[in-house]
């Protein structure tokens, strides 16, 4: 199991990122291919479980296992699918307050690769994932086009069902 963490500043009180960031259901507003992929979630709070079919990706399911309005935190963990060829993984987000204008976003995660992987290659897609959500955060939150970056093995669950 390898463990990733990204981390970036923006010039955004923190309040206005969590605003967006806590709701479970709208992950789909700051990924890439969000727009032309589906969500539902079922439940509310810890245990909540959201299904996703990614048009970049296929589908996948996520089960909320920690929130907290007061650390500005969640974390959730793969219950089905394999995006980016993960077998299993562990995700927390952060929102870390700097000043009253700036704040840090953080992910972090721990990920098991499917077997016929290098671990390696599977923690380095599940980095640019988490990465090109906190682009397509603050672009949403700055009413800007995100600009993302190649997600390498974006399509694998889908050649490798």
């Amino acid at each position: 199991m390898k463990t990733v963490e990204i981390s970036r500043v923006a010039d955004i009180p923190s309040e206005i990122i969590w605003d967006e960031m806590k709701h479970f259901d709208r992950v789909l507003r700051w990924v890439p291919g969000g727009s032309e992929s589906t969500i539902s979630v079922k439940g509310k709070g810890v245990g909540a479980i959201r299904d996703i079919n990614l048009i970049t990706q296929g589908y996948v399911q996520h089960e909320l296992i920690a929130y907290s309005d007061t650390d500005l935190s969640f974390s959730y963990k793969l219950t089905d699918g394999k995006p980016v060829g993960m077998q299993d993984y562990v995700v927390v987000a952060k929102i870390i307050p700097i000043n009253s204008n700036k704040s840090e976003i953080r992910w972090s995660g721990k990920v098991e690769s499917d077997k016929r992987l290098n671990e390696d290659d599977v923690a380095e897609a599940l980095s640019v994932a988490l990465n090109n959500m906190i682009t397509g955060l603050i672009a949403l939150i700055e009413n800007q086009k995100p600009v993302f970056v190649h997600q390498p093995l974006e399509d694998w669950q889908k050649i490798n069902k």
